[in-house]
């Protein structure tokens, strides 16, 4: 039906659109005349109206669709909440939708000449007069409030089933989790006392190989009182910490020997050191031009905006993932992440500014200089001790007798070596087994506690 019809059939507020045979309710029409509030569609073929009837026409206060063919009406019909008068005469509903509960402006029902079930139909009564009709109205409301109230406790009783459900799935989780990490305890400290075994093992060996070689070295022997004490005292004061300094400072200097070595090219005697020195100084000198030109600020500058970009990348693919949980957050996270931002920026300014004042107010390369001419003065000195050192007798004939025992430090330092990587098998191992449950399981409570929040969160907002 075309728009000049319709005007066609207005007077005043009422449009009469009864006995057209229409079979579909004209939405677009009758929403491009706003004085239409009164609209009646009685008499027609209509078996159901669309859903975009109700929101569409929020204005009318009186419907007419008695004589038709209505089955059923929209879900959305709560959203007619001007509706005052509704005629339902005379068609084939059975039920009504709850939300025609929400109606509050509802005077006026007639639902007689429905197939409605019995209990609808009690409430309903015949609708002979206006006054029965108007208390059709009202019980009608009341029904269907009193339906839906059944509706939303069943529901919560489902919900709280369905909670209690998940809540014995997560405790027998929880229970398996508590037999798993005991069975890893369990293994962890079976590999402790293996572990505790072979190191009393190596132990035993390092004293009966320190033992054999006293045999065949001259050497003071200690009073038997004060070599029991420094041996207990040892046992007391023994740690790993005291162990791991032992073995970054043995690195340090196999590291500062290996790079001796290779300089001098196997050859460490004062005089193959000093024929080394200049190749040690050219190396550090480009080393030392390297970081000058590495802190220069457009290099610095480019360096910071690099890492920056990195970590800001780095930050939106996590905040992606946590979003696959949570949902949207920004509305929660945008001002913080903001503050940060312009905190992040005021940083970066700061810290250029910093290292420019450094740059301009200090002289570099008097510093250099000067660390150069500490390093010559050194090796000079260090030259003059290996040579005065290898006239003295009594020194020479201590390194003699130390280099007896080099055999017994090597094998305690193979020892040693055993140990670690022993033990580094054995951090292989456990984190090879235990890492992806332990991830499993952070992931697992990380999830919950984001989805609680969230639903805390919603909960308050609403």
């Amino acid at each position: 039906m075309k728009k000049i019809g319709l005007k066609n059939k207005l007077e005043g507020d009422e449009l009469d659109l009864s006995m057209l045979n229409l079979t579909e309710v004209p939405v677009n029409e009758i929403a491009s005349l706003p004085k239409a509030t009164k609209i009646d569609l009685s008499s027609n073929q209509l078996a159901s109206l669309p859903q975009d009837f109700a929101p569409r026409l929020t204005h009318i206060t009186r419907l007419e669709l008695g004589s038709n063919k209505l089955r059923s009406l929209p879900d959305n019909i709560d959203q007619l909440t001007n509706l005052r008068h509704l005629d339902l005469y005379n068609n084939q509903l059975t039920d009504l939708p709850v939300g025609l509960c929400q109606l509050r402006n509802l005077r006026w029902l007639d639902l007689k000449g429905n197939p409605l079930n019995s209990g609808l139909k009690k409430v309903a009564g015949d609708c002979l007069n206006q006054k029965e009709c108007e208390l059709a109205a009202r019980r009608v409301i009341v029904y269907l409030k009193r339906f839906h109230i059944q509706m939303e406790n069943e529901k919560l009783e489902r919900v709280k089933k369905e909670k209690e459900k998940e809540a014995a799935r997560q405790r027998a989780e929880e229970e398996q989790q508590a037999k798993k990490r005991a069975e890893r305890k369990a293994a962890k400290e079976k590999r402790k006392q293996e572990h505790k075994a072979f190191m009393e093992s190596q132990k035993h060996q390092a004293n009966g190989s320190a033992a054999a070689e006293q045999k065949y070295v001259a050497m003071p022997k200690a009073a038997p009182s004060a070599s029991k004490n420094k041996k207990t005292k040892s046992k007391k004061g023994g740690s790993w910490l005291g162990w791991l300094n032992v073995l970054l400072f043995l690195c340090l200097v196999g590291a500062t020997g290996y790079g001796l070595y290779v300089y001098t090219g196997g050859d460490l005697s004062p005089d193959g050191i000093k024929a080394a020195y200049p190749r040690i100084v050219e190396n550090a000198q480009v080393l030392a031009n390297l970081t000058v030109e590495a802190f220069q600020p457009d290099n610095l500058k480019e360096t910071v905006q690099t890492v920056s970009q990195v970590i800001k990348d780095t930050s939106f693919t996590a905040w992606a993932k946590l979003e696959e949980y949570t949902g949207d957050l920004s509305m929660y996270t945008g001002p913080v992440i903001a503050a940060m931002a312009r905190a992040w920026v005021w940083t970066q300014e700061i810290t250029i500014w910093i290292y420019n004042w450094l740059v301009e107010n200090i002289d570099w390369n008097s510093i250099i200089e000067a660390l150069r001419s500490v390093w010559r003065f050194v090796y000079d000195q260090w030259l003059v001790l290996c040579a005065e050192l290898s006239k003295n007798k009594a020194f020479m004939s201590g390194v003699e007798a130390i280099q007896g025992y080099s055999v017994s430090v090597w094998e305690n330092l193979g020892y040693l070596w055993v140990a670690l990587c022993h033990q580094l098998s054995v951090a292989v191992e456990y984190v090879q087994e235990e890492g992806p449950g332990i991830l499993a399981s952070v992931k697992d409570q990380a999830t919950s506690t984001l989805y609680s929040a969230k639903q805390s969160i919603e909960g308050l907002i609403k």
